[in-house]
């Protein structure tokens, strides 16, 4: 038991009030930097904490004095699922990155680019073709999204559809039954992407992987990698692409800045990240030893939860709630820190680049279809479930 909050209520810290952080989570910001969500009430148990400073959000990411490893029951287990790598803790995880990162070199993206400007074009030519008002989330965020990263890594265009309705049912939904069958679909094809890797390496990321480390990685780690990759690239783009949209809508003047005179925003992206962070948080990162940050110790076995959302959103004499393409760059931890960094921040930044200002020309009065109609807003993370537009 925890005695300041119940846990099993912590992620509604993480939901989202529209764009912004909920009244809940403002107060935990308001409170400090670092506070504590709750304490196992015996002797010697463990603190939940939550960091919301920027600066304290950085010291744990990149601290080796904090595990990745996934928590199970309260403690940490010391469990990781193979080729998952933000489960993993160095050395397997400098490994297993090492193996990966070649395949999101700036060459490859570069070589990668025209490919995305195609998928991009062709999902805005469906989207005008159908006329509006369009569903924005499947139209856009997920076919731009899970095409790119099919194609990344080597889906044949046939299988491409029936693989992104089983990941997204394993994550939304509702049935248990239908979910958990949706997921072991899912990794049963990705046991066949591999396998296929391994027999014929073509010009994909595993064929990469495969050329130059086929001997050090195991077929549990490539499978796993594959689902991770999938996961992340086409769920994580798809949110982002369809919150992207929506942003769009509500701020037309700072998109026709974009359209008309993009040499006057040069950190846009920048600002739409930060301001998006459709990663609120991060999984949490378990002590190994006593750490001190600022005024509080946290010990060994203490699990501590990073709001990428809160350190996004810290004051600034320009208040960084605002959302503003023109503003100076501000650092921020969208895509993570230290060592679990997004290993796939090019790629979501190429398509990012290029399918946000496409959509800008294409529909320079893309408008909510039914303005006083409420967004509704998945679970965390950053889900938004239907976005009507129209032009």
């Amino acid at each position: 038991m925890f005695e300041k909050i119940n846990v099993s209520r912590a992620s509604e810290l993480h939901r989202r009030d529209g764009f912004d952080p909920v009244p809940q989570l403002r107060e935990l910001m308001a409170e400090g930097p670092l506070t504590v969500l709750g304490a196992e009430e015996q002797p010697g148990g463990r603190t939940a904490w939550l960091a919301t400073g920027y600066d304290e959000v950085r010291r744990v990411l990149g601290g080796a004095e904090f595990s990745a490893r996934l928590l199970y029951g309260g403690t940490a287990a010391g469990l990781a699922w193979p080729g998952f790598l933000t489960h993993y803790d160095p050395p397997e995880h400098t490994r297993l990155r090492r193996m990966v990162a070649p395949a999101f070199a700036v060459r490859r993206m570069q070589r990668f680019q025209p490919q995305v400007e195609r998928i991009v074009e062709d999902s805005l030519d469906a989207i005008e073709a159908i006329g509006g008002p369009v569903d924005f989330v499947p139209r856009f965020g997920w076919a731009v999204a899970t095409t790119a990263t099919c194609d990344f890594l080597g889906i044949p265009r046939d299988d491409q559809a029936d693989l992104a309705r089983c990941l997204h049912a394993s994550r939304t939904d509702r049935s248990d039954k239908r979910r958990v069958a949706a997921g072991n679909k899912y990794m049963t094809y990705m046991n066949k992407v591999a396998a296929r890797a391994r027999r014929d390496p073509g010009d994909d990321m595993f064929g990469v992987v495969v050329r130059e480390y086929g001997d050090e990685i195991t077929d549990a780690e490539l499978t796993g990698v594959a689902a991770f990759v999938m996961g992340a690239g086409a769920d994580q783009v798809a949110r982002f692409l369809a919150a992207g949209a929506w942003l769009m809508a509500l701020h037309p003047g700072q998109f026709t800045l974009l359209r008309e005179k993009p040499e006057a925003v040069p950190d846009w992206l920048d600002e739409l990240i930060r301001y998006l962070t459709t990663d609120e948080k991060t999984h949490p990162r378990v002590a190994m030893s006593d750490v001190r940050i600022g005024d509080h110790l946290i010990r060994a076995g203490d699990a501590v939860t990073c709001s990428l959302l809160a350190a996004n959103r810290r004051d600034f004499p320009d208040p960084a709630d605002d959302f503003d393409l023109t503003r100076d760059r501000v650092e921020h931890v969208a895509f993570g820190h230290g060592i679990h960094h997004c290993l796939g921040r090019s790629m979501a930044e190429l398509v990012f680049r290029t399918a946000i200002p496409a959509l800008a020309h294409r529909f320079p009065t893309l408008r909510l279809a039914e303005p006083d109609r409420e967004i509704r807003l998945g679970p965390p993370p950053f889900d938004v479930e239907a976005l009507l537009l129209d032009w």
